[in-house]
């Protein structure tokens, strides 16, 4: 282990810490900081180069005035890796707003991070609706080893990818599938917003992808997954044809932000089909822009091994803790409950939904979002006071609110002091002796 040079006068901590942990440090930071280091002292001139993490994450300043600083940044990153002498580059991380037609100097950065055996990839280029959308390149090469793709494939085998990050970058299924099929170690992928993925298919007992994450603001049509060993599943976006086959170890789904449509026995049968193994989930029913359309709950499925589920519902009708009801009767080992109630009548079928609830016996922690002191919220919060009849905690979010709200409701928010009194008094007023109540601030 590389120590501090003996006879060195300095006496604070971080000279006294050996190289190796000195690096560690560096790698949690944007190399731009990393670089920086290289001035304080003829220790640190080379110690940034040992970095394997190369995160070159833009400023904010950068981020808002990303035309004019275009080529600080690409000088920044070419400085960086010219300079860079390690072998191996663990993590590869681009973040700034990329036009297309700069798309020869990314995919150079994406030759780099191959030729280095990355393990992490990460291209996030774009974080407002301006900036272009980069095409991912249709060939990739290992130049350092001389490997080029196999005649009937478009990239070389990338044996050391494990995790693959793209955020507005434009990838077509053929792309995707060159990804499964010639890294075969890769586990994690996330895609947000590509405008050619319209029909997902993914599927093999030789992947060995357990993480799986889409956001898509409309392009997306259908996502098959099925006969692999899946253990995360992510969706964000508009209703879509989702089937789930033969995932036995699949035990996470995330639809909170997708919209599982009007007629939602698509979805819930392909969660039915997964209902053993399934432990954690987050799913929307309801539709922002059509709060009318009505939704028949009667194919939620049963979910014995479920301990924590997030929840949006709600809509214009008077009945919603009855599909509550009936949502949560299907989950007898929940743990865990976070709902956003976005109903805005009246509930006046709290009696029928108490009265249709099993006693929640493994329930300890509730959170309810958008909670600002109407009769319905209150209502809500002594609903499931009383059905949680282990409850040890309650967690109440009124800063969350739903961006359909009346102007007097949203000025009602707003006002921090007020929100949190009445909230605080309306709660103590149901609070059951044992049960910790918890009100969280605005933090924006």
């Amino acid at each position: 282990m590389s120590r501090r040079r003996r006879g060195s006068k300095s006496n604070d901590f971080i000279s006294q810490m050996p190289d190796d942990v000195l690096v560690v440090i560096l790698s949690s930071l944007p190399i731009k900081e990393v670089v920086v280091t290289s001035c304080l002292s003829s220790r640190w001139r080379f110690l940034w180069r040992q970095v394997t993490r190369l995160n070159f994450e833009a400023t904010p300043d950068f981020l808002l005035d990303y035309d004019s600083k275009w080529c600080e940044y690409m000088n920044q990153v070419n400085n960086v890796i010219h300079s860079y002498n390690h072998s191996i580059v663990h993590d590869f991380r681009i973040h700034f707003n990329v036009a297309n037609y700069h798309r020869a100097v990314i995919n150079e950065w994406l030759q780099y991070a191959v030729n280095k055996k990355v393990e992490f990839l990460e291209l996030n280029l774009g974080d407002y609706d301006e900036s272009g959308d980069y095409y991912f390149p249709s060939r990739l090469f290992d130049t350092q080893l001389n490997r080029r793709p196999a005649w009937n494939a478009m990239f070389v085998e990338i044996l050391s990818l494990k995790k693959l990050v793209l955020k507005k970058v434009d990838v077509k299924e053929a792309i995707l599938q060159e990804f499964l099929t010639n890294c075969p170690h890769l586990e994690t992928i996330v895609i947000r917003f590509s405008y050619y993925l319209k029909h997902i298919r993914v599927g093999g007992r030789a992947l060995n992808l357990k993480h799986f994450e889409i956001w898509s603001h409309c392009v997306v049509q259908s996502i098959y997954l099925s006969d692999f060993d899946l253990l995360s599943f992510t969706y964000k976006g508009p209703s879509i044809d989702l089937r789930l086959t033969n995932l036995p170890k699949l035990n996470e789904v995330d639809m909170y932000e997708g919209y599982v449509g009007c007629n939602p026995r698509n979805v819930f049968d392909q969660i039915s089909s997964c209902s053993v193994s399934l432990q954690a989930l987050s799913i929307k029913i309801h539709d922002d822009k059509n709060p009318m359309n009505s939704r028949n709950l009667d194919s939620f499925p049963m979910l014995p091994n479920v301990k924590k589920l997030r929840l949006v519902i709600g809509g214009r009708k008077s009945d919603c803790l009855l599909e509550l009801a009936s949502i949560l009767n299907a989950c007898p080992n929940l743990h865990t409950f976070e709902i956003k109630p976005v109903w805005t009548s009246p509930i006046i079928s709290k009696g029928k939904a108490r009265d249709a609830t099993n006693p929640i016996e493994h329930l300890k922690l509730v959170k309810i979002m958008g909670y600002y002191g109407r009769k319905c919220d209150l209502e809500l919060a002594k609903y499931l006071m009383n059905a949680a009849v282990a409850l040890k905690k309650i967690v109440i979010d009124p800063f969350r609110y739903d961006s359909e709200l009346s102007q007097t409701a949203a000025n009602f928010i707003l006002n921090e002091e007020v929100a949190r009194f009445t909230t605080n008094d309306q709660i103590k007023s149901i609070l059951r002796p044992g049960v910790e109540l918890c009100i969280l601030e605005d933090t924006h």
